[in-house]
């Protein structure tokens, strides 16, 4: 009977051994996807270089796409279609909390001043600001004038260009359903042209988008003026589905720690998200995000 027992206890051991081992996602293919925060064009010139760049460091083929919107990706990660998301603070929340997303980095940049200048001498930092800009001859100063008026952002999704947003207009006695319009522009780079073409009264992006733009727009300092900054934001992540097998999350992280450490692969993330460098980081630090999610629930918007 002892031996039959340890024979059973064996087997279930296997059996559950074998259950776990299913679970586990080790890809032949890395894919990775990027989100859609700014133009198209401008992250399809990075994707191939920041492509190689992975490939050389983690030894196996790997695929950077494009997500169509931010809710794309995160379906694409609940899919487990892609393995490695390049996530906004609002989206790896929401991925995360329906089980599609664990982040491993956060990105880290240097912090700006109320004139978009880079503060190069002091440390990077990991959270950021969304600012509010309008256009020069608006007349808005502050929150309570944007009653009325239209407001672009990047995307309904967007932490720095929406979530945040809309809680500052609620703290500022503001329905953000029924006293502004806003206008899903598809990008922060957008957001800003629309306020520059007169599409939109205001903008909110992250800050300083202007810099997205500055090369075709170059007075988009002075026709897009800053006007309040909110309150601090966690930056982006890097985020890989939960199941992704654990060497090569490992690896994953200390892959992008790398490239941010070289000279091109510092250029080439700069040239996606302004990324300067990257962190470890824990999910616990999005928990801010979660409290100003879960007050907008009953928001709803086109």
């Amino acid at each position: 009977m002892k031996k039959i027992l340890s024979a059973l206890l064996v087997l279930v051991l296997a059996l559950a051994l074998f259950g776990c081992n299913q679970d586990v996602v080790n890809p032949e293919v890395l894919e990775v996807q990027l989100i859609p925060s700014r133009d198209a064009s401008v992250l399809e010139a990075q994707r191939g270089p920041l492509e190689l760049l992975l490939e050389a460091e983690l030894d196996m083929e790997v695929n950077v796409t494009i997500a169509t919107d931010y809710n794309a990706l995160i379906e694409g990660m609940k899919a487990e279609q892609i393995h490695v998301g390049l996530l906004a603070t609002a989206s790896y929340v929401l991925a995360h909390d329906e089980g599609a997303a664990n982040v491993i980095l956060k990105s880290l940049r240097y912090d700006v001043d109320d004139d978009g200048n880079l503060l190069t001498d002091e440390p990077l930092v990991s959270g950021y600001k969304s600012q509010l800009v309008v256009a020069a001859d608006s007349g808005i100063t502050s929150v309570a004038d944007l009653e009325g008026k239209t407001i672009a952002i990047s995307s309904f999704t967007s932490t720095s260009g929406f979530v945040w947003p809309a809680n500052l207009l609620a703290d500022n006695d503001l329905d953000p359903m029924t006293d502004v319009t806003w206008v899903n522009a598809g990008g922060h780079d957008n957001a800003i042209i629309s306020v520059l073409n007169g599409d939109a009264d205001a903008a909110f992006t992250f800050k300083d988008a202007r810099t997205l733009v500055v090369g075709d727009y170059p007075n988009v300092f002075t026709d897009v003026v800053f006007v309040l900054n909110t309150e601090s934001i966690p930056n982006d992540t890097i985020s890989v589905i939960p199941n992704l097998k654990k060497s090569l999350v490992d690896d994953i992280t200390q892959a992008f720690l790398d490239i941010a450490a070289s000279e091109d692969g510092l250029a080439i993330i700069r040239a996606v998200y302004n990324h300067e460098g990257y962190a470890e980081a824990e999910d616990s630090e999005y928990d801010i995000v979660r409290t100003y999610l879960e007050r907008q629930e009953n928001w709803t918007f086109e």
